[in-house]
């Protein structure tokens, strides 16, 4: 499980083989360390260094986040020890396994943008046929493109990096100009604006993908990969270009869907947010409601390999899929696909 210590003025401590939180002197949880898989701190929250200790012996990561961006990421020495890991990351960039990987993160964004689109098809389909077809049209056009991503050829991810970025824009054209559909028109979507969003749709998808890449950051370093070294992202300073890569499979299955789902039952409203310069800002009792849906997301079962399991596990199962590949350890990667059925 993860623990999450967002209010001003707790303390993350230590009692023997646990991990307690305290505000004010008073005990707010205690967890058994074992029990932990990560711990996520934001806000005015102090750590002691016997907590630290306990959490770096047993494994488990400690998140730090100013507001939804994350800051730093703490963890135990013996996560750095994975050298050949990162040394068959670099390499791959110049060889077929950065082409192959960059190919598999698109296409698993894309086909995903499409599940998602025919997810709702489905529901609106009795109460709206005509917003229902045009998001099967859209669902469909999206998965031609997704084969069309598989039919790129070259040696590096320099070679082909332009032809499927173009491809994946393509897709998340048409996604976008579907999803408009699926929300109130009082939202103001009209399509994705990032920098800065300027509707509270966008300002819900942003704040959700930083959370979602915090996550990715986590499990990332915690399989001994480099995430500033990407594949379909670009190198620059300051950009964790693998934790995009791989937040792309989960963007619509984790944060679309929640908000989506959070305009259209009305659970968001206007007053939730405020309007600034231009761009749009998401306040407490939203950033609440939102943060409450997407840790609820992240904890509820997907269909995977024949089973179920966690969101939020699955995306470590994808980190690990993507060490493993670079070892050579499985002769491919396949991407995660959002099954709705």
């Amino acid at each position: 499980m993860e623990l999450e210590v967002f209010t001003s003025g707790c303390r993350v401590g230590r009692r023997g083989r646990l991990i307690r939180v305290t505000r004010g002197g008073e005990v707010v949880c205690e967890v058994p360390v074992s029990k932990l898989s990560m711990v996520i701190v934001s806000g005015r929250v102090s750590v002691s260094s016997e907590a630290v200790r306990l959490l770096a012996e047993n494994g488990v990561p400690v998140l730090f986040m100013c507001g939804w961006r994350p800051v730093a990421l703490l963890h135990g020495f013996f996560m750095h020890g994975t050298v050949l890991t990162r040394r068959e990351q670099i390499a791959a960039y110049r060889d077929w396994r950065g082409v192959h990987l960059a190919k598999g993160f698109v296409r698993g964004g894309l086909v995903n943008k499409a599940q998602l689109l025919r997810y709702f098809a489905a529901s609106r389909g009795r109460s709206d046929g005509g917003v229902a077809r045009v998001l099967e049209e859209a669902a469909s056009e999206i998965f031609r493109v997704a084969c069309e991503v598989d039919g790129v050829e070259g040696e590096s991810v320099d070679e082909v990096r332009f032809e499927i970025m173009g491809l994946e824009a393509e897709g998340a054209r048409l996604y976008y100009e579907a999803l408009r559909l699926l929300l109130p028109e009082e939202a103001g979507f009209e399509r994705r604006e990032r920098r800065p969003p300027r509707d509270p749709v966008n300002a819900c998808l942003s704040y959700g993908y930083s959370l979602l890449n915090a996550k990715c950051l986590a499990v990332v370093a915690a399989c001994g990969l480099e995430p500033y070294a990407g594949f379909l992202h670009a190198d620059r300073s300051g950009k964790p270009s693998l934790v995009l890569d791989l937040s792309e499979e989960f963007r619509q299955p984790v944060v679309d869907r929640t908000v989506v789902s959070l305009f259209s039952k009305g659970e968001l409203r206007r007053e939730d947010f405020s309007f600034k310069g231009g761009f749009v800002v998401l306040e407490k009792r939203g950033r609440e409601v939102l943060l409450r849906a997407l840790n609820e997301r992240f904890r509820g079962e997907v269909r995977v390999d024949g089973g179920s399991a966690q969101l939020g596990s699955v995306i470590s199962r994808q980190a690990r899929m993507v060490a493993r590949f670079l070892l050579g350890k499985a002769p491919k990667y396949e991407p995660f696909f959002f099954d709705w059925h």
